[in-house]
C-alpha cells in the first residue's frame, strides 16, 4: 500500500459484542436480526448502544468488507486528498483528508466464504449486519475495542441486502452514526457524471470480478437508484469481468476494457460506452493516471481502425471515457458526512488504522 501511517495489526478469530441494556428505541417493521442487535439483551448479537459515546468525532472510521480481495476501500479512505482541510472545498491540498484519524478495518473472509446457500444463491444480508455490529460494538476476541462513528460497507452490498437495514438499525441506535455503500456511492457518481454529457444515449461499462458481476449489486442499485431520481428509462450496462487477484495492473483491466468493446460490437447495441466504473484495486505500482491514460490508448485505437471505409468502433465507444472508482467516491462521501457532522477528529498526529479479520491465526 503505497502510504506510510502508524499500523496496528490484530488477528482476530471471532466476532461477538456483549452488552445489558434496552435502546431507547423500538420499531416492529425492523429485522429479526436487527431487532436482536438492539433490543434481545440474551442474544449474542445485542449492542448496548446506550453506552454509546455522545461526542463520537473522536471515534474510528469503521471500514468493512466482505470482499475475498477487498483492500481497495481501505486504501482510498487513507490516501484520500480530494479536499481542502480548511475550507472543505472539493480541491486537494496536499494533506489527507483523513489525517490524524484512526481506521478500523474489518474484513471477515470466513462470512465471505459462506455468503452461498445450498443452490449456489448469494445471500449477504445477514453478513453485512453482523460486520456493522463488529465495527459498533465495543468487545472482540480480544478484550475490549473503540467503536466506529462511521461505517463504510465495502462489497457487494446493496439496499436490499443489506445497506437499508443497517441504517435503520443505527438511526434507532441513537448513536449518531451513518452507513455508506460503497456500490451505491459509485453508482451515484457515475448518474451524476453522466449529467454532463452533451449525448442522451449511451452505454455503461462495469469492470469488476465476476463474483461482483453474478451478484448483480451494480445493476439492482442502478435501478434502484435511476428510480428514486424519477428516471424510468434503463441505461444499458455492458459487463465484463477480470480475473480476481491480490493485485491488478493497468494491463489486466486495459485488456478486460478492450474486451468489452469487442464484445459491444459483436452484439451490435446502438449505443457507445461513455462511462465505466471500475470495481478493482490497482497494484501500488499503478496510479488512476496510469489507468486512464491505459484506458485511453484502447479508446484511440479501436476508434482509428478503418474496415470497409469506415470506423465502425466509434459507434462503440466515445472518444472520451469517464472512470469511476467507486471506493474513491465512498471515501468522498464519508468526509463529507463526517464534516458535515463535526466528527472529523482533526488531530495533529499520525494515522492509525487496526486490521482485524475473523480468521483463525
Amino acid at each position: 500500500m503505497r502510504t506510510r501511517f502508524t499500523l496496528y495489526v490484530l488477528m482476530l478469530a471471532t466476532m461477538c459484542v456483549a452488552g445489558c441494556k434496552d435502546a431507547p428505541v423500538q420499531e416492529t417493521d425492523l429485522d429479526p436480526l436487527v431487532k436482536m442487535a438492539l433490543y434481545d439483551t440474551t442474544s449474542s448479537y445485542y449492542t448496548d448502544f446506550s453506552t454509546y459515546p455522545r461526542n463520537i468525532a473522536d471515534l474510528p472510521i469503521g471500514i468493512f468488507d466482505l470482499h475475498a480481495h477487498g483492500s481497495g476501500t481501505l486504501e482510498r479512505t487513507v490516501l484520500l486528498d480530494r479536499f481542502d482541510n480548511i475550507t472543505g472545498g472539493e480541491k486537494p491540498d496536499r494533506i489527507r483528508d483523513f489525517a490524524g484519524e484512526h481506521i478500523i478495518y474489518y474484513t471477515a473472509l470466513s462470512d465471505a466464504d459462506s455468503l452461498y446457500d445450498d443452490q449456489g444463491r448469494m445471500d449477504i444480508h445477514d453478513a453485512a449486519i453482523k460486520n456493522t455490529l463488529f465495527l459498533v460494538g465495543d468487545k472482540c476476541a480480544q478484550g475490549d475495542k473503540e467503536r466506529a462513528k462511521i461505517v463504510i460497507a465495502a462489497g457487494n452490498i446493496t439496499r436490499s441486502t443489506g445497506l437499508d437495514d443497517i441504517r435503520a438499525m443505527l438511526a434507532a441506535s441513537g448513536s449518531g452514526v451513518k452507513a455508506i455503500g460503497v456500490v451505491e456511492e459509485g453508482v451515484k457518481g457515475l448518474l451524476d457524471a453522466l449529467l454532463e454529457l452533451p449525448v442522451l444515449n449511451y452505454s455503461i461499462g462495469l469492470i469488476a470480478d465476476s463474483l461482483t458481476i453474478a451478484s448483480g449489486a451494480y445493476q439492482q442499485t442502478m435501478q434502484d437508484i435511476l428510480a428514486e431520481r424519477g428516471i424510468k428509462s434503463a441505461i444499458p450496462l455492458v459487463s465484463q469481468s477480470f480475473e480476481a487477484t491480490d493485485s491488478l495492473s493497468t494491463a489486466t483491466l486495459s485488456t478486460a476494457f478492450a474486451t468489452m468493446l469487442e464484445n459491444h460490437y459483436s452484439d451490435g447495441k446502438p449505443f457507445p460506452i461513455c462511462a465505466v466504473i471500475c470495481d478493482a484495486s490497482l497494484d501500488d505500482d499503478f496510479s488512476d493516471e496510469d489507468l486512464a491514460a491505459a484506458f485511453q490508448e484502447v479508446i484511440n485505437n479501436y476508434r482509428s481502425k478503418r474496415i470497409n471505409g469506415n470506423y465502425p468502433y466509434r459507434s462503440v465507444v466515445s472518444d472520451k471515457l469517464i472512470i469511476v472508482n467507486p471506493a474513491e467516491l465512498a471515501a468522498m462521501e464519508c468526509y463529507r458526512v463526517l464534516r458535515k457532522d463535526n466528527n472529523l477528529a482533526l488531530r495533529i498526529e499520525d494515522q492509525q488504522v487496526l486490521l482485524y479479520t475473523d480468521l483463525p491465526m
